[in-house]
Order: structure tokens, then sequence, then C-alpha cells
């Protein structure tokens, strides 16, 4: 969306602010030093400064926004070299005038390395730099830095310009590598109201003072006032990748900058705060929503002969679902826009948004009413609660409520889903477009407006064992497991992705450590359905004379240790909320007796987790009854201490051993 500034001035605004406030001096012989920083392994290089600066600049029709940068870098190992490989990307459309696109200028880069105790220099000549095409929005400037080997030390600038003043560049603080020092400026015009907006964990130093802008005008200059935002901080660790983390980057020190008004004398106000009710206006008028949502029914006939008389709404929406996956193929592609669903039906597949659109027109005339919820990818992070932006939005799902007052979600694209069902990256926040469809539903936002569908209920995994122990130590036995909701997608997708039966039947039994005698798998094909997994099989038990020692679960629901690191900056994100439970019955052999009954156990974290094991002897039976209950996907990271804890206790049930002895 882009919006140009137009005012009955000719202005040249000029930000006279120096690069930092830290001076670095040039390179000399010392700073070749292998640096403290090396003592960790995984750093591959050091950024000793990032430095920035954002200058408001006027043309004849209005501003223009200048951003400069200058990096230098240190390289520390042989991977470190891969720095010397930079790109930027930048807005540009071939199909618009350059005075709408932006541009790359003033690219500079060098090397230094230190030969015979002397520091050569080595400038990267034009052969080293070009462009190529991204999309037919996006180019990327690439451009490599000679003469890089471990030790090295790589500087470059660079300057963008960009005719939409009313996008600030986020400015990164923290990255990959160790930062040294990170600084950077912007000297904004009263006449722009900016929300200023940090994010991260490490430390930093942000300030706001008043300053002025000498602005020229035909009949002289103009003197304005001005804001100026210094930020600066100083020896950053690395922004490392976790596990168990959805939308890393937002979770990096970084600030943010949202144009809210712009007050330009001579001209009218202009709003740019954006909520809600104004991004729905903006899809409903400029992006066709009002009209896709009236689109014909391409299968109303069809339809006729789907039994969906008498059926409840979710029962309606699933039977559609699956039709309609049957009719049309995902392309694989997501979009918040549609430019022709009905197009889709001539190719036999489109986008999710047109599938959705379709979709929804299908609800319609079965009496479901249906409304998109605009989505931001769970990669992406999380939707802002202070303001409202259509940038921040990626696709959109169907949402509908059911006859129970339930709202419940659908995605068209994804190829094992269903009513709540939904792939991972979809289980995101979320807006609808329609609130009034919840008005009667008995879900409700949990930020403001905002949907948040990773805590969608009913994703289940229940397992039955029954198996003999046999006094030379081998336990025989039947596993069912029933995988329901999410559990069963990821079941599918894992399964679809082995390549034949015998190469699955092999990577099961490396998994769970026994011997497969038969194995069968129900409705693991297509949309929707639980999937039902039996499976007899041959496991050893640990024998030790007269006695023998087996786990009582047969297959541990966990055995893996997620949390090692004694700390952790970010917070934990699981896929869903779900639910496993095992009932294992392992039946000891004659003239055998269990050495102790094992103690029934509960771990928790409350709110959030918790585990359950209880053991019952019923003659030669030993019954032993897991759960495993996550009820929140979220774990903050300050309860990452009492997590390692509840994980460390969770897989000591889980691995726990029980033993029976000749009587």
């Amino acid at each position: 969306m882009k919006t140009r500034l137009l005012f009955l001035l000719t202005l040249s605004v000029v930000c006279t602010l120096a690069f930092g406030q830290k001076k670095f001096s040039k390179i000399t012989a010392a700073d070749f030093a292998t640096p403290k920083e090396a003592a960790d392994s995984s750093v591959d290089a050091v950024r000793i400064y990032d430095i920035g600066e954002t200058r408001f600049n006027a043309t004849s029709t209005g501003f223009t926004l200048d951003t400069y940068v200058k990096v230098r870098i240190h390289i520390l190992t042989e991977k470190g070299r891969e720095y010397a490989n930079r790109e930027i990307v930048y807005r540009c459309n071939d199909k618009k005038p350059t005075s709408e696109n932006d541009a790359v200028k003033g690219v500079e880069a060098c090397s230094y390395n230190l030969v015979d105790g002397k520091v050569v220099k080595t400038a990267m000549e034009g052969k080293y730099e070009f462009k190529e095409k991204v999309n037919d929005y996006y180019y990327r400037l690439k451009f490599t830095i000679p003469e890089v080997k471990v030790g090295s030390i790589i500087e470059y600038k660079y300057e963008v310009s960009s005719p939409r003043c009313t996008e600030i560049p986020t400015w990164m603080i923290q990255h990959k590598e160790p930062v040294r020092y990170s600084y950077y400026c912007i000297t904004i015009p009263e006449w722009f109201y900016y929300h200023v907006e940090g994010h991260g964990y490490a430390p930093i130093r942000h300030k706001q003072s008043s300053a002025t802008l000498t602005v020229p005008t035909k009949s002289g200059a103009a003197i304005i006032m001005a804001n100026k935002y210094v930020i600066e901080a100083e020896n950053l660790r690395p922004f490392e990748k976790e596990n168990l983390i959805y939308g890393q980057d937002d979770y990096a020190q970084r600030m943010d900058f949202e144009l809210m008004n712009v007050r330009i004398p001579g001209q009218s106000y202009q709003s740019f705060t954006k909520s809600w009710k104004e991004v729905r206006y903006y899809l409903e008028e400029k992006a066709d929503y009002l009209l896709h949502l009236k689109i014909k029914n391409p299968y109303a006939d069809e339809m006729a002969s789907l039994g969906l008389d008498g059926k409840t709404a979710s029962q309606k929406a699933s039977i559609l679902f699956a039709f309609l996956k049957k009719k049309l193929k995902w392309d694989g592609k997501y979009a918040l826009v549609s430019k022709n669903p009905l197009k889709a039906i001539k190719e036999g597949k489109g986008s999710n948004a047109d599938l959705n659109f379709i979709y929804m027109a299908m609800l319609r005339d079965a009496g479901v009413t249906a409304t998109p919820l605009l989505l931001r990818w769970r990669s992406h992070g999380r939707l802002p609660i202070t303001y409202a932006s259509i940038d921040k939005l990626d696709t959109f799902i169907v949402a509908f409520t059911d006859d129970n007052g339930a709202l419940l979600f659908a995605d068209t694209s994804a190829d094992y889903g269903d009513i709540n069902i939904l792939p991972a990256n979809l289980m995101a926040e979320g807006v609808l477009y329609n609130p009034d469809i919840a008005a009667k539903s008995s879900a409700a936002p949990t930020r403001g407006e905002i949907y948040d569908l990773s805590q969608i209920r009913g994703n289940t995994t229940t397992t039955r064992l029954n198996s003999i122990l046999s006094p030379d130590g081998k336990i025989n036995g039947q596993r069912i497991n029933n995988h329901v909701g999410f559990n069963s997608l990821i079941y599918k997708e894992n399964y679809h992705e082995v390549a034949d039966s015998m190469a699955l039947v092999e990577k099961i039994e490396k998994e769970l450590g026994c011997k497969l005698g038969s194995f069968k798998v129900k409705n693991v094909e297509g949309v929707g359905r639980a999937v039902e997994e039996r499976m007899r099989f041959t496991k050893d038990a640990v024998v030790d004379g007269d006695r023998i020692y087996f786990n009582p679960l047969v297959f541990p629901d966990e055995k893996k240790n997620w949390f090692t690191k004694p700390e952790r900056v970010l917070p934990v994100e699981f896929p869903a909320c779900q639910t496993t439970t095992i009932t294992s019955v392992v039946t000891i052999p004659e003239g055998y007796e269990l050495e102790e009954m094992p103690k029934n156990q509960i771990v928790k974290l409350e709110g959030y987790l918790a585990g359950v094991i209880s053991f019952e002897m019923q003659d030669r039976n030993l019954i032993t009854k897991y759960q495993n209950l996550m009820e929140s996907t979220f774990i903050p990271a300050e309860k990452y201490d009492d997590l390692r804890k509840y994980w460390s206790d969770l897989l000591k049930v889980n691995s726990m051993m029980v033993g029976v002895k000749k009587k």
C-alpha cells in the first residue's frame, strides 16, 4: 500500500548527524589480534560495529527516506568467510517509474589483511557487484568482497533511497554474530508522528531529544522542529536460533517505526494509524473481498448429492472440505487476496485464498455463515496489539461458528487437514474479517481482537498396549494408536515422507527399538479422519539372572531432552495443545512376582504441562496408565528453569524400569 505525500513548498531537508557517537580509528596491526569472542567455537565472525543513519530529504513531490549503513566485521573461521558475500534486498517494480522505486547507491567495500606485519587493503571493484530480480516487487543487489581469509577484517557501506517515507526500515541491533557496537540515529520532522517500538531482551540505550532542521523554501529558509532518536548498544550476544520457537526473528533486538499521522502545514491531516476496522475496509474496497464473498458457488448442483440435510454446521463444513479437496488442488501458494477465485475452477488449482473463497461460497449455500480470519504466519511472529497493519498479514483462513457456538477454523491448503486441523504455520494469530460472526460464540479473542489458533484443543494420541513378558526376556504384544486432530495431520505427513512400506517399517523399528511382526494403518490417505495404527511387535527386556527388568510403558512417550542448556533467553513454543494417553497391560510370566510395586507419580508445570502415571496389579497383569497433557503452547522465558525440571521429571517417568523375579 503506497501513499505519496504532496506539499506546496519545495523542500530540501539536511540532517547533519554524524555516524555514531563512538569513534573508530583506522585499522592497525593491533586490530588483527585474536578477539575474546574466538574462545567460543560456534562464533564465525564478530561485528565490530554496525552503524546506521536515516535522513528525511525532500523533493518537489514529497520526502524521500535515505538510509546509510556502515559495517565492520572480523572473520574468525573458514565458515566466516561467507560474510564476504553480502546482499541488499530492495523494492523495485520494472513497470513503475524510477521515482517510485528504491535505489541502492554508494556501495563501497574492502578487505583488510595483515601481511608481514603490515595492513593491506583490497578494495572491491565493480565486477564483484551485480543485481538480480527476486520477483515483480523486489530486486537483490549482491556483492562479494575480495581477498577475504580467516583473520580478515571487512568493511562495507551503502545507501538505500526510498520514496516511501511512510516506511522507516527496521534497525536490527542483534545479529547471528556477536555485535560489539550498534548505533542508529534518525531525526524525524515534527510533521511526522511515528510509533517507535523496541523488541528483544538485551539492554539498549534509547534517547529521544528535540532538534531542528533547516528547510529551504522558495522565499528563503524555514526552521522546523524535529524529534531525534538515538539507539545505541554494546557487547550484544549472538541471536541464537533456538529449538521449539516460531518466528525467531520476532524476538531479536531491534527497533521498529510505525507511521501514525502526517501534519504538513497547508495540507490536510493524513492519518496512517490503522484500526482493524480500517484494514477490513481496505480489503473490502481495494482487494475485492466484498465481491469475492458473493461469488456464485460453482458446485451448487453437485452438493445436492452430499447428504447435508440434518447435519450440524461442523459436519457440513467437514463434508464440503473433503469434497473441495477432491475437486481442486492447492498450488502451494498462500495469499491474502485473490484476483479471481473462480479462475481456479478452470485451472484445477489455486492459492489458498482462491480455494478458501470458493469454500466459503459452498458453506454459504449449505447454510453455514463463514468469514475470513486474517492471519499472520506463525513463523513471522505475533500480530501487534498496539496498532493494526495490513503489512503484518500474510494470508487468511476460513472461520465459522458451529451450532453449539464454537468458533471453528479450516484452510483448504491442508492436504491432510479438516475442521480445526491446520498446518503448524497457520496455527497462528488472526483477526476476524467479520467480527459479528463471533457474537454468539463461546470462543473469545486472546489479545484485543486477536485470536491465537495455537490454543486449539482436541489434538490427541491414544495408545493401547497388550503384551506378554516371557521368561527369556522377550516382550511380545500388540500396540494400537489413534491420532486425532493436529496429531493425525502430522502422522500423515510423516507417513507419506517415507519412500515405501519397507522403509517405513525399518524406520519404526529403529525408533521403537523393536521388531515388527505386522503393521497396518487405517485412514492415512486424504483429509480429516483420525488415523489408526496397529502393530504386533517383539521387544527385548533386560535379563539379570533370575530377574527381568522392563519399562511398564513398553514404548516411552518422551525420550529426548530438548532443554539441556542451563539458561534460555527466548520463550518455548510447542506446536499444539495436545494430550497423549497410554494404557499398557503387561502380563508377567507364571512363577514371577514384582520386586516392588512402582509408585504413582504426578509432575506439573502449573497452567502449562502435566504428566501423570499410575499402576495397578490384577492377577499377573501390570496395568499402567499414563497421560501427558499440554495445556498451553507458549512457555515464557522466565519459566525456563521450571520447564527444565518438569521435563527432567517427565523423562524419569518415561524411562522408569520395573523388575520381576522368580518366586
